[in-house]
């Protein structure tokens, strides 16, 4: 049975961490740490449950969708389906292919690939229930009431974005949406809060849902440490700009949003580009996801288990360094373990689901459980504000740091060797 590894403890991630100068390989290492790894059985399990959880809410078929690149024309993409002729434009024939590339001389296959096979896994078991890229004849035949589309991921927005804008082209779409026939939605493993912003903003209103929010740079530390990581991401970016040009914030990864996310079937492009782009320069820079692929990292290292320096990386980033330091946070069993990350982002004045799922790394569903179990121990308010027992409870876990340095001080002096002089001089005689 192989043992478990983490990320921190690869080879491949030490010898990332070794191009940094020394006084930036804590600050590069805390980036690390911060990082959500997620494995294939979390992935599939996790959109998989997300979609049968909101599909409880729809009477009637559900149309489901594999996000991809569509063709486009000047940066608008081609209608989703096709249209008859004459005055009067009438959506006709099949759905789009799950996965399709854009380019005939680089055909690639991304994540829409896994997607495209959960949707088919699901329409085999709910067959009356889910609709496997369906075309509007198929549509109008089963009289869906849901357009979904899934992804694995949302950084910026914009492909999601335009998939939905392609299908929004289509009159007989904007016809059934507008006669409350059609609902739109959008399902992924994990959503940036500008990325789900964005898309809240499409004319066709959809749904939002992810199963854990996307941590980021600007969202995963505190205010006063940002500067630091964003400093960081820029004075390594492997990527130099043009003399003269305007390089904005790219070294933050695609569209600036610095995701601190990565798959085990690969990277997104929004992470920072220090991450998954490589210098050509000489002795030039070597990512830990080379052209986003994160095979060449270990298996285990993949997954939201809560391991000790995940737990002091995560608390560390709230602000909460003596917390990440104690034992009792540390050795604690798993479920105790979400408490203290709940408490301790409570304490930090965090109340909702999304922001507290991604300061402490846990899902949206896994924070509201534990905020249940902090209320029936009557550590939170039913408003989430800490009460005496709660700070109580973190006041303890502070002092049992003090108490195991006090404990190190005292040992130290207990085992000190006694002085005993090595050499003699002679004594010293004044003279007459």
């Amino acid at each position: 049975m192989p043992t478990e590894m983490s990320v921190l403890d690869s080879q491949a991630a030490k010898a990332w961490l070794q191009q940094f100068a020394l006084r930036d390989q804590k600050l590069a290492a805390d980036l690390l740490g911060v990082f959500s790894f997620v494995s294939r059985d979390e992935f599939a399990s996790g959109l998989m449950d997300q979609v049968l959880h909101q599909a409880e809410s729809v009477n009637g078929p559900i149309a489901l969708y594999a996000e991809r690149e569509l063709g486009h024309r000047l940066g608008v993409p081609h209608r989703l389906f096709k249209e008859s002729t004459g005055k009067a434009k009438r959506a006709y024939g099949v759905g789009p292919q799950p996965v399709k590339a854009t380019k005939a001389y680089q055909p690639e296959v991304g994540s829409e690939g896994l997607v495209a096979q959960l949707i088919t896994d699901l329409c085999r078991r709910f067959p009356k229930r889910f609709l496997n890229h369906p075309g509007p004849d198929l549509i109008r035949r089963t009289r869906a009431r849901a357009f979904w589309v899934l992804t694995d991921f949302v950084g910026s927005g914009k492909r999601t974005y335009n998939y939905l804008s392609a299908a929004w082209k289509v009159r007989s779409v904007r016809s059934w949406k507008s006669g409350g026939f059609l609902r739109f939605g959008v399902i992924a493993y994990a959503m940036t809060q500008s990325g789900q912003s964005r898309i809240d903003h499409h004319p066709c209103k959809p749904l939002t849902s992810c199963v854990q929010p996307c941590p980021t740079i600007f969202s995963a530390f505190s205010r006063s440490a940002v500067d630091a990581y964003v400093s960081l991401c820029e004075r390594y970016d492997p990527v130099r700009p043009k003399a003269g040009t305007f390089n904005d914030n790219g070294f933050l990864g695609y569209g600036g949003v610095g995701a601190l996310i990565a798959f085990a079937h690969g990277a997104p492009n929004n992470a920072p580009r220090i991450f998954h782009k490589t210098s050509r320069r000489a002795n030039g820079w070597i990512p830990l996801f080379p052209a986003r692929v994160t095979a060449g990292l270990p298996p285990t290292g993949f997954g939201r288990s809560l391991r000790p320096e995940t737990i002091s990386a995560r608390l560390d980033a709230l602000g909460n360094k003596v917390l990440a330091k104690s034992p009792a946070a540390r050795d604690a069993s798993i479920e105790v373990k979400k408490r203290y990350l709940v408490l301790a982002a409570l304490s930090r004045g965090q109340r909702g689901n999304v922001i507290l799922a991604i300061k402490t790394g846990l899902s949206t569903f896994e924070v509201e459980q534990v905020c249940l179990e902090l209320e029936s121990f009557d550590w939170v308010s039913p408003r989430r504000v800490l009460t005496d027992a709660g700070l109580g409870e973190l006041r303890h876990l502070r002092r049992t740091v003090a108490q195991m340095r006090q404990r190190v001080s005292t040992d130290a002096e207990v085992e000190k060797p006694p002085y005993y002089p090595t050499s003699l001089r002679a004594p010293i005689i004044p003279s007459s």
